[in-house]
């Protein structure tokens, strides 16, 4: 069994789930001593609560590699099923096999293979693991971004993170406008429903004209959803306050205001108010670097197939690099389903994983790091 097939398995058997602070802390323990063994500098940060962990291959390069490797280790609940991979008809299954655990099994087989042919300091690499990137909390507040906020600068970043199909590169990532939508109204007795003014009743109809307003959302527009319906009422009581959770994935600049604009009216049409959570405009990683450019070349050479852009419709933690100057390549192996019971990982295309971070490591990262790109932007 290939070593890093073998490691991944280890990985999906911790149960990392993205609010088990514990769990996640005693997987990086595991991270950080396996790293360690093999030569890797190690440093541990914690952010609003939870753990990041940074490998590097020089003891003072933690901020300043020339190549980061980045992946969050954390992930959300499944069946207990899910934490034994399995492989079925060349696909491995288990709960983030895809999202994104395969990345740090790369990256472990990546430093066990450079460590046993004594190459290691060789190149000017980090490794960045992260435990909070499934967690809500807000735009701004994960370790990516505290550590960028902390003068983390790589010349160059790899987050396989990506819903696109394999190995191709994010050329734009959707945003997201996360708010509560609330309603108000006066609570009396159900039996007598006319004398009150029902909050629940007025959440349903602008909930219901919403979901109608984007009936035919798809890949490559706006879409919608409602995370959760909120109350604290009773059968026999017409409610005087309840909420939902909404979001609408941004596709385009225009996608904000337009959604605002709607979302105002609405309000004013059904008596509601609301409050933002977050709000990500849609980004567009820098990709005219030639750190990209090489990258694109190397896929090239190990897969046979140069790598295209894709629109990605998920979330990852690639706008703080980007915002930061950073050139953030996200591109992974064929898999998908991810969140769901039956997410899968493509064998195949997971094992070309390391021989591109080899050839990309050794074309971009065997020499000292480079200075840091004068575009650098506030995080």
């Amino acid at each position: 069994m290939s070593n890093a097939i073998s490691y991944l398995a280890q990985l999906v058997g911790m149960p990392t789930l993205t609010v088990e602070v514990a769990a996640n802390e005693l997987a990086l323990d595991f991270l950080e001593q396996f790293f360690a063994e093999r030569g890797m500098h190690c440093q541990r940060w914690q952010f609003e609560g939870c753990g990041a962990l940074s490998a590097s291959t020089r003891k003072d390069n933690h901020k300043t590699a020339t190549v980061c490797l980045s992946a969050h280790n954390d992930i959300v609940s499944g069946s207990k099923e899910l934490f034994t991979m399995r492989e079925q008809g060349g696909k491995l299954y288990g709960r983030g096999v895809f999202d994104m655990k395969f990345a740090t099994a790369g990256y472990m087989q990546l430093v066990d293979e450079l460590h046993q042919e004594g190459t290691l300091r060789d190149y000017d690499f980090n490794i960045l693991i992260t435990t909070d990137e499934e967690l809500t909390k807000g735009y701004g507040k994960s370790g990516v971004s505290g550590l960028l906020r902390s003068g983390f600068r790589p010349r160059v970043a790899i987050l396989p993170d990506s819903t696109a199909p394999g190995w191709a590169i994010e050329k734009v990532a959707k945003g997201w406008w996360r708010f509560d939508l609330i309603a108000k109204g006066i609570s009396v007795h159900s039996a007598r429903p006319w004398e009150g003014d029902s909050a629940s009743m007025k959440l349903v109809e602008a909930l219901h004209e919403l979901k109608e307003h984007f009936k035919d959302h798809g890949p490559l527009t706006d879409s919608l959803n409602f995370g959760a319906i909120n109350g604290e009422g009773v059968y026999n009581q017409v409610p005087d306050s309840i909420s939902a959770k909404v979001e609408i994935r941004l596709a385009s600049d225009q996608s904000w205001p337009k959604n605002k604009a709607f979302v105002d009216g609405l309000c004013q049409r059904h008596d509601l108010a609301y409050n933002t959570f977050s709000l990500v405009e849609p980004m567009k990683p820098i990709l005219d670097d030639p750190l990209v450019d090489t990258y694109r070349d190397v896929v090239e050479r190990v897969v046979g197939k140069r790598p295209e852009g894709h629109i990605s419709l998920g979330g990852s933690d690639a706008p703080y690099f980007t915002e930061a100057g950073i050139p953030c390549i996200v591109s992974c192996p064929l898999g998908g389903k991810h969140h769901s019971e039956d997410e899968w990982l493509d064998k195949e295309s997971f094992l070309q994983f390391v021989p591109i971070l080899r050839a990309y490591l050794a074309e971009v990262a065997d020499t000292p790091a480079v200075s840091v790109d004068k575009r650098t932007a506030k995080v």
